[in-house]
């Protein structure tokens, strides 16, 4: 991700930090913050992705129940109990068969994160919580921090308006504290495989 925004960086060629003096500045700029969300909005969706994978691994190689395992499980009968209401299968399904039961509650957690479209709030917690990271209790410096974030992009993604509003010294203040706070996101995926 580090070198993936290193390169979307590069399209802010001649843009001063301080100012946003031009036409041309403040679209460069909009393409580097479109460009960082997709960046981060990728990182995190590969990130639950992997931790929900490595959770079905080590429950089929070791019969092993992490934390994730336990997350995507609770989400995958929530989700059942959403979509059909109570019933006498979902009470005894995942006890029957856990391993089979865990698959499907992937199968679902894919597509959760395939229809993901974004990094505010209500994104994070649909990536997160699912494989046990609560991001507020986690570190809620960081999930506003991306909430606030993945509102810029909506509001340039949206609305074609030339304001010069962002100076390049705010968006690179804005994704090193990203970047810094997705280390204890990161912390929180590897401690709960």
């Amino acid at each position: 991700m580090v070198d993936d925004l290193a390169t979307a960086r590069r399209i802010t060629y001649n843009v001063p930090d301080l100012a946003c003096n031009t036409t041309i500045q403040e679209l460069k700029i909009k393409s580097y913050i479109l460009m960082a969300h997709a960046i981060i909005e990728e990182y995190l969706e590969n990130i639950s992705l992997h931790v929900a994978k490595e959770a079905i691994r080590e429950l089929n190689s070791n019969s092993t129940v992490t934390t994730a395992l336990l997350g995507l499980i609770s989400s995958g009968i929530i989700g059942r109990i959403e979509e059909d209401g109570i019933s006498r299968k979902i009470k005894r399904e995942p006890f029957e068969d856990l391993k089979l039961f865990a698959e499907t509650a992937f199968g679902r957690f894919k597509t959760v994160v395939s229809s993901n479209n974004g990094i505010k709030k209500e994104d994070q917690l649909k990536l997160l919580i699912p494989i046990g990271i609560d991001p507020e209790t986690e570190d809620p410096a960081t999930m506003a921090a991306l909430d606030s974030f993945g509102g810029k992009r909506g509001a340039i993604a949206h609305v074609f308006k030339i304001s010069k509003s962002h100076t390049l010294s705010e968006i690179d203040g804005d994704l090193k504290t990203i970047r810094l706070g997705l280390l204890n996101y990161d912390s929180a995926c590897l401690a709960n495989v």
